[in-house]
């Protein structure tokens, strides 16, 4: 539905394709990627428009399918006036494109997919310097699949994937809402996770919503959406350090030195994520991303060490405990930590598990079910975790009649 109200609104405002800038200095370098894996329909165009202010004819732009970039990205890129001689495997010439050109001063083209050329594929756009000349390029490539098409093709689904789950996570939200005034700050803490969510695949249908609308990637809700996307991350990390600590559940407060462990992952790893959000190399980007995972990793150790001892904890109080009401509620805790143990350890092995689906079963011009898959899981860890520790349970029925037997004792 989302996508039918999408290209129904494109129609009326006559969008155009998806126009990339393309404006970047390279010297010394073999290849620069201008675009990865761009889906393409049959029929669907790539119009090229470039200008090299620093003329050579040594540079050429090539179209690549998904196949012919797979073998591109396993050839050794050394250049071809012997300066690596000692490579393995030096750089091959004759490496099969779908398209290429020579950019001298100005290139303009056209290419068009069709079966002879790749067909309906993921298709790559590479700037290469056999040389490794100096050269400034300038200009635009503009990709249109049939019917005036903006998103490559395994993303035209995704949109409306995205809307889905955004409103799922607000309607679990806003049921949610109504017992936050007879809850802890635990609850509300699940609250804001769900929010934070929910906001954040609204914003990243809102990315989608303005290139179709306007044909070219937005900037601003690009980073908007990553940056809030950082924030959740964040909220959920502190959501599970904060239980398996037992934060309103096994007591009211944290000592000072948890407090500021809690603060410094969470400074730090927003500081990482402005960073990556803000980077403008792919290895500077990986720095930063694989800072951040190794923080949240060790976080994730933290938690599973607290959790174990707080269950351990429970355990002890109960087999020293009388069969009374408060001892009900120690079994209580004791199930909903039980419950989280099996939460964690599904939140830590899912991803690995969704990736698998991903590269092996789940189709390439289908990133929609990727999506689905992944918000999914989200969605019925934040709803167990909701459930586990939801407010004023009621107590296991075996110890309240156990007290009702010992009132009547006294009473005869």
């Amino acid at each position: 539905m989302l996508r039918r109200c999408l290209q129904a609104w494109c129609a009326i405002v006559l969008c155009e394709a998806l126009v990339k800038d393309v404006d970047f200095q390279m010297n010394n370098h073999l290849v620069k990627e201008l675009e990865v894996e761009y889906g393409l329909e049959l029929g669907g165009t790539i119009t090229i428009d470039l200008q090299n202010r620093h003329p050579a004819n040594d540079t050429y732009l090539m179209i690549l399918s998904y196949g012919q970039w797979l073998q591109w990205r396993t050839t050794e890129m050394a250049p071809l006036t012997g300066v690596q001689p000692q490579a393995k495997d030096p750089f091959n010439a004759y490496l099969v494109s779908s398209w290429r050109g020579v950019l001298w001063d100005h290139l303009q083209g056209t290419f068009r997919v069709e079966e002879s050329n790749g067909g309906r594929n993921r298709y790559t756009v590479l700037l290469v310097s056999a040389l490794r000349s100096s050269i400034d390029v300038h200009g635009q490539l503009t990709f249109e699949n049939p019917g005036n098409g903006q998103l490559p093709l395994q993303d035209i689904d995704v949109p409306w994937a995205l809307g889905l789950a955004a409103g799922v996570y607000l309607v679990t939200a806003l049921l949610l809402s109504w017992s936050l005034l007879r809850s802890t700050a635990l609850h509300s803490l699940l609250f804001l996770v769900l929010f934070l969510r929910g906001l954040v695949m609204m914003l990243q249908w809102l990315d989608f919503f303005l290139v179709g609308l306007n044909g070219k990637e937005s900037t601003f809700a690009e980073i908007l959406w990553q940056l809030f996307g950082k924030v959740q991350d964040i909220s959920e990390l502190m959501m599970f350090l904060l239980i398996s600590l037992g934060w309103k559940v096994l007591r009211p407060h944290l000592d000072i030195s948890e407090i500021r462990f809690a603060v410094a992952i969470s400074i730090i790893s927003f500081y990482l994520g402005v960073f990556q959000v803000a980077c403008t190399t792919p290895s500077t980007c990986s720095g930063y991303q694989l800072s951040r995972y190794i923080l949240h990793a060790l976080c994730y150790l933290v938690v599973i060490v607290a959790m174990n001892f707080n269950l351990q904890k429970l355990v002890s109080a109960i087999a020293d405990a009388p069969a009374t009401v408060e001892s009900g509620k120690l079994y209580r805790k004791l199930q909903a930590y039980q419950i989280f143990r099996w939460v964690f350890l599904l939140f830590i092995v899912a991803p690995t598990f969704e990736l698998f689906l991903k590269v092996t079963i789940i189709p390439w011009d289908q990133e929609w079910l990727y999506v689905l898959v992944q918000e999914l899981r989200a969605w019925v860890i934040y709803l167990v975790l909701v459930y586990a520790y939801r407010p004023n349970p009621a107590p296991l029925r075996v110890f309240e009649l156990t007290e009702r037997s010992d009132g009547s004792d006294r009473e005869d």
